[in-house]
């Protein structure tokens, strides 16, 4: 009935670090009512042979773009961006105990600068930086060690940089490893922990926590269950089910981005690297009109955003804070 996948390995992930595809840890947002949800496993005892290839592999393609409106950066300047999202990914199951999945995710970031102020340095810098692109290729396995226990190990290669920045500057990796324990059909919880070098920087170890908890038949509180190409950490939602095909959430997380820049502008910071924090705070509307196909509509504010400019060698040139920014967004995904 559960499923650990990459979704389990996002939770560690801080922004684009991994992009989300495919199914999903827990649930994996099955019917809520036991009647419907039991329904697949009490089609297995007939034809399991034919049960057993069509279910072996499974894919998906999913997308969503996300626009954060203009806001004011301490010491002067505004800034804006739009986000556009695109992941692929299939699901193998070698066997019922091991699961594999593989995934390619990309993220273009638009960012539009504007003013004059402190964050943008002296001499002034008219845009730190422009479009960022960011792709991620993973691999994870996962295990069903009996009733309760499952584990994931996986590992990623990611490249993000500004356009025309330098590619072979732009890399970073790592794996990332976990577990959870499934208490009952409403409740499982765990933690990973994920590794990953970065950009003019040292490792990163980010722990993170697996919670998908059914409080009733309608309310949970969960960090699976929303866009699969929304990427970084999952954070935490609490979800309420208006019926089957549609639901509400109210949830927020920690997101932070690191790229290389490339070598227009100034010499200071040509092929430096910039940076990118917020926590978003966001309501979720999605819309299932059929099993295969999901629709996501969101709007949030982000707060605590700040932002970062280095040099090649990843010495801090600027860093400011900017105020609250609201933002809304749409995601579509397949599953087949």
């Amino acid at each position: 009935m559960l499923y650990l996948s990459h979704r389990m390995a996002g939770t560690a992930v801080l922004s684009s670090l991994f992009l989300i595809t495919g199914p999903a840890w827990s649930q994996d947002g099955e019917p809520l009512f036991e009647s419907d949800a039991m329904t697949q496993e009490s089609t297995g005892s007939e034809g399991e042979g034919g049960t057993d290839t069509e279910d072996s592999l499974r894919w998906n393609v999913a997308g969503g773009n996300i626009y954060q409106f203009g806001t004011n950066i301490d010491g002067g300047g505004k800034y804006s961006v739009n986000r556009t999202f695109l992941g692929a990914g299939a699901e193998f199951k070698y066997s019922p105990a091991l699961t594999l999945d593989f995934d390619i995710g990309m993220e273009w970031d638009n960012y539009d600068f504007s003013g004059k102020g402190d964050f943008f340095g002296n001499p002034a810098v008219q845009d730190p930086w422009g479009s960022v692109f960011d792709l991620t290729l993973s691999a994870v396995s996962n295990w069903r060690l009996d009733d309760h226990w499952r584990m994931i190990l996986g590992g990623f290669v990611r490249w993000s940089g500004e356009n025309d920045a330098d590619f072979t500057e732009s890399f970073s990796g790592g794996g990332v490893f976990g577990g959870a324990y499934v208490f009952s059909d409403d409740l499982s919880l765990g933690a990973t922990l994920l590794v990953t070098t970065q950009i003019e920087d040292g490792l990163l170890w980010i722990p993170s926590p697996i919670v998908d908890w059914k409080i009733n038949r309608q309310l949970f509180i969960s960090n699976m269950r929303g866009p699969t190409t929304y990427p970084a950490s999952l954070g935490l939602e609490i979800v309420y089910y208006l019926n089957e095909d549609m639901n509400i959430s109210l949830g927020g997380r920690y997101e932070y981005r690191r790229f290389r820049l490339n070598d227009d502008g100034p010499a200071a910071i040509r092929d430096g690297v910039g940076g990118e924090r917020t926590f978003p705070i966001w309501l979720r509307f999605e819309w299932r009109p059929i099993e295969q196909i999901r629709l996501h509509v969101l709007a949030g504010v982000n707060f605590g955003q700040r932002l970062q400019l280095e040099n090649s060698r990843g010495d801090l040139l600027s860093e400011e804070d900017t105020n609250p920014s609201p933002f809304i967004g749409c995601f579509l995904g397949f599953n087949f």
